[in-house]
């Protein structure tokens, strides 16, 4: 169940398409809670991003747990050092990432008060932010299926990307164009996905709660406080794996199409390990 809601590319198609997200959300409780938040509440604006960013977080070391560990971390005592490794390293990346945007933050305010020019910051910050995390996302997993046969000899992350690296340097062709059909295999299965959200999945919803009158949709709460910040923000993240756990399925067929096109010759490791 780990596996399915986070491991692999899991989760980019809510940053690349939102409305993989939305759909699962009652959209008169999303406009409740946007308008509560942003017009009477708007000082618990910066308390409700960051309550996503530590969900986001989470789900980041979730995603890095399952790439590491092919079963419970009690069975691989040899990893343990490796998910700290990567855990430190992706704080150091979201502690720069914060310290660009709160520079970018005085920046707005210095033009604002000085030169009466105003930056689009909210709407800059959304689209750092959906960029950022695909970027990350994308790279966890590229770097995942490059080292995947030598992590499956045994070989540690360090050795192995020292391998990889080294081999990619020599076959550059071949690299960008594993790289390449990943990408657009990935952007065809997020179009894919939102094809059966909007067209199997979202009738089916509405027929079942109408069928049973009752709502399905997950609600959320108008802004009255830090209480309300908090049950949205969990229900945000519930919508996220809800979503990830029905887009599972893709993720498998991504894996079955680009495990056999590997230049490194993933099935001749495995029968080798064998």
């Amino acid at each position: 169940m780990l596996s399915a809601m986070a491991a692999e590319f899991n989760g980019i198609q809510v940053f690349l398409n939102p409305t993989t997200l939305f759909y699962w959300l009652s959209s008169t409780s999303i406009l409740w809670a946007f308008t509560s938040l942003m017009s009477f509440r708007i000082h618990l604006l910066p308390l409700t991003f960051f309550g996503i960013l530590l969900i986001y977080v989470g789900f980041m070391v979730l995603k890095i747990y399952t790439a590491l560990f092919p079963g419970p971390h009690k069975e691989y005592p040899r990893f343990i050092s490796e998910f700290y490794d990567s855990v430190i390293h992706l704080h150091l990346v979201l502690f720069v990432t914060i310290i660009v945007l709160m520079a970018f933050y005085v920046l707005t305010k210095f033009l604002q008060y000085f030169y009466a020019i105003e930056l689009p910051f909210r709407q800059g910050v959304m689209f750092l932010f959906r960029a950022y995390t695909i970027l990350l996302i994308m790279y966890y997993y590229l770097r995942g299926q490059w080292l995947r046969p030598l992590r499956l000899r045994g070989y540690s992350k360090k050795r192995s990307e020292l391998i990889c690296y080294g081999w990619i340097y020599e076959h550059p062709w071949q690299a960008l164009k594993f790289s390449a059909v990943n990408i657009i295999l990935i952007l065809a299965m997020v179009r894919a996905y939102v094809f059966v959200i909007l067209y199997i999945l979202s009738p089916l919803l509405v027929f079942t709660s109408m069928s049973l009158g009752i709502k399905l949709n997950i609600e959320l709460l108008p802004v009255r406080g830090i209480g309300s910040i908090g049950y949205n923000v969990f229900m945000l993240s519930a919508a996220f794996m809800l979503s990830n756990l029905f887009f599972y399925p893709f993720v498998l067929l991504v894996q079955r199409l680009t495990n056999p096109l590997h230049p490194m010759k993933i099935k001749q490791v495995q029968s080798a390990k064998a």
